[in-house]
């Protein structure tokens, strides 16, 4: 059951991640400049005292996967900037049937097994659903032409991301797949949200420095570097030991929970709905009783 909880941990942090920039309304691409860099600053002295093993598929995978991530942070950010972060969240429940079925369609062997065992595969699909519907009904948000045009590039991208970076864990182990992702995965998503930073704005070399290192934005950058190396260890500990990367997914998405609960205790005004949540609760138990049938 690592996976469960490293999933719902990967849930909480995520949670921090979708909504931080609702009300900072920053650029995207800085944050992601922050959150690439960043994380591979963090782990850089990890990859002195890591054993290296030249594998050019497996770095080709990296960096596929960090030009993958430098896309979804970007979009995230400016979704949640534009749309707001419940909007933005809500539109993600829908990457949990495109990566479940993903992962079955690479790993056919596995969708045998589970296809052999009916009640199994029953309760998995109509836990899924459960899922979908609890999640969609708890936000109160519309779900508008515009933020669905904009966000199911970032959905398809997300799926695929949970799939590579299960790849990623489980080709070596999980150590060292852990370490070259939170760097060379990481730095290449800096460099590719810090190309279109400079394409989009074209800012002067003052302008730029001055937009990345206001206090405002170190603050913030600091805070989602930290953040997401959590993230990113939570998620990949949940992958490397989970049966399909739409479980984890499903676990991911109990950040409006979290929300809540943090409304709750502050005494902040919070439109989720209770009912919803708590279904979807029972629908992830459920889930993670078939998975494990």
């Amino acid at each position: 059951m690592t996976w469960v909880i490293a999933g719902l941990f990967y849930g909480l942090l995520m949670s921090f991640y979708t909504y931080i920039n609702q009300n900072n309304k920053i650029n995207g691409y800085v944050l992601g400049i922050w959150r690439g860099f960043g994380v591979a600053f963090i782990s850089l002295p990890l990859i002195f005292i890591t054993p290296f093993e030249w594998d050019l598929p497996f770095f080709a995978v990296l960096i596929i996967q960090g030009i993958m991530i430098g896309y979804y942070d970007s979009s995230i950010f400016f979704s949640s900037a534009r749309y707001g972060a419940a909007g933005t969240s809500r539109i993600l429940v829908f990457s949990i049937l495109i990566s479940m079925f993903l992962w079955w369609a690479t790993h056919p062997a596995e969708f045998l097994t589970v296809w052999q065992n009916k009640p199994a595969f029953i309760g998995i699909l109509l836990s899924v659903a459960g899922i979908i519907c609890s999640y969609i009904t708890m936000i109160k948000t519309p779900l508008t032409k515009q933020l669905i045009r904009y966000m199911m590039p970032t959905v398809v991208i997300w799926s695929l991301m949970s799939t590579l970076n299960q790849w990623i864990m489980q080709k070596h182990n999980l150590y060292e797949g852990l370490i070259y992702y939170l760097f060379y995965a990481t730095l290449v998503s800096g460099f590719y949200n810090l190309y279109f930073y400079i394409k989009t704005v074209k800012p002067t070399k003052r302008q730029a420095i001055h937009e990345i290192f206001t206090f405002k934005v170190r603050h913030i950058g600091v805070i989602i570097t930290l953040f997401s190396s959590l993230l990113i260890v939570s998620k990949s500990i949940a992958l490397n030991a989970a049966p399909n990367t739409g479980y984890v997914n499903a676990l991911s998405l109990t950040s409006p929970l979290w929300i809540m609960l943090y409304n709750h205790l502050l005494r902040h005004k919070d439109d989720t709905s209770p009912k919803a949540g708590i279904m979807m609760l029972i629908c992830l138990l459920f889930l993670t009783i078939f998975a494990n049938l």
